[in-house]
């Protein structure tokens, strides 16, 4: 019996597209709809005049949702090497909803940031944020080699998060919500496509096959899910 064809070059380049391809699809649908439900959220709080902790409460669980739906697209998006999923979702919902309410809380308590140790709070604050999801996804994985997620993803939320503020300069006080929202709506999609794209090339090393070149062996990345 004649042995399968080993992919040519060409061919092993259309397949890590194809698997790049696969996970920014997925990852920006899940973010992009978890952000979207996490700025209704803020916004109807704003149109009920819910404000303090009230306020605070309703976004945190409007980021666990939003958390929720970006792990789903990440589980969906990966090949192989898949963590257990409700660990998964839930470890990325919990981190979300600690992200929503580190970035809600200088607001919330009225934090002086003229103040040199309101600063350092914020900074440390602003570094658990970005930290926060991509560590609680490594605990979940829990399997050697895998804590380079945690500064690619970190990273890739730096960057990312800067969409959320391009709709500032142009809205204010006396903006109408729904423009407001639609705007917010828009930055978000364009953060999930840019973190989606920003973590492909680790995703791809971790929960895709091995896309060797012609006369090597293919191998698995990591272990499957446990039970």
């Amino acid at each position: 019996m004649r042995a399968p064809a080993e992919p040519s070059g060409a061919d092993q380049r259309r397949l890590e597209r194809w698997d790049r391809g696969r996970w920014i699809l997925a990852v920006s649908a899940g973010e992009g709809v978890g952000f979207a439900i996490a700025t209704t959220v803020a916004v109807l709080t704003i149109v009920g005049g819910i404000v303090g902790p009230g306020q605070l409460a309703l976004v945190i669980v409007g980021g666990a949702f939003e958390g929720a739906a970006l792990a789903l697209g990440q589980y969906l998006g990966m090949r192989e090497g898949r963590p257990v999923a409700w660990r998964w979702i839930a470890a990325t919902a919990l981190a979300a909803a600690i992200a929503w309410a580190l970035g809600m809380l200088p607001s919330t308590v009225g934090l002086d940031l003229g103040s040199p140790v309101a600063l350092i709070m914020t900074g440390v604050g602003g570094i658990a944020l970005l930290a926060s999801i991509p560590v609680a996804q490594w605990l979940v994985l829990a399997r050697p080699r895998t804590f380079r997620w945690v500064p690619v993803n970190a990273g890739a939320w730096a960057v990312s998060i800067l969409w959320t503020f391009a709709p500032s300069p142009f809205i204010d006080e006396r903006s109408p919500i729904p423009l407001v929202a639609a705007l917010y709506v828009v930055a978000g999609i364009l953060m999930a496509v840019t973190f989606a794209s920003l973590t492909a090339g680790v995703a791809r090393t971790m929960f895709f096959p091995r896309r060797d070149g012609p006369g090597q062996p293919s191998g698995a990345r990591g272990s499957t899910a446990r039970p």
